[in-house]
């Protein structure tokens, strides 16, 4: 669950990183604005316009979200799923490519449902989720 206090850091912190992978595990990370919580759990992005994550969402729903301030050591890492992956229509459906580069995609919005949320820091860190309820991840279980 998403604390107050950190919806609050989430919704007001102006550049948010998206880490991606298609369906061969290809890994892709792309910046962001326009990010609100909503019922403690989900993650909203409005207005996303990158087409690379946009076409692995669509295929691997499985990402990583980062939340620091410009130039903080340290901020959020959630974990999570798309659980919404676009309202564009004109994306390709499932077995289409990529969508090409040199056509801007319409405003599109995806919800990714938060798994497990850790601390973000330049300096050492276990990866350890800090919310409560959440399972460690694999990894360290």
């Amino acid at each position: 669950m998403i604390s107050e206090a950190m919806r609050q850091f989430i919704e007001n912190t102006p550049l948010v990183y998206v880490a991606s992978a298609d369906a061969k595990g290809h890994p892709h990370v792309a910046a962001g604005k326009h990010l609100t919580v909503s019922d403690g759990t989900l993650l909203v992005f409005e207005n996303w316009f990158c087409p690379v994550t946009l076409h692995n969402i669509a295929r691997n729903a499985h990402v990583a979200v980062v939340v620091a301030a410009p130039g903080a050591k340290n901020g959020y890492q959630l974990i999570g799923r798309v659980v919404k992956p676009h309202d564009d229509p004109r994306l390709p459906g499932e077995n289409a490519g990529p969508v090409p580069l040199e056509a801007p995609p319409a405003l599109t919005r995806f919800v990714v449902r938060v798994e497990e949320i850790m601390e973000f820091s330049t300096g050492i860190h276990f990866d350890i989720p800090i919310n409560p309820g959440y399972p460690l991840p694999e990894r360290l279980g």
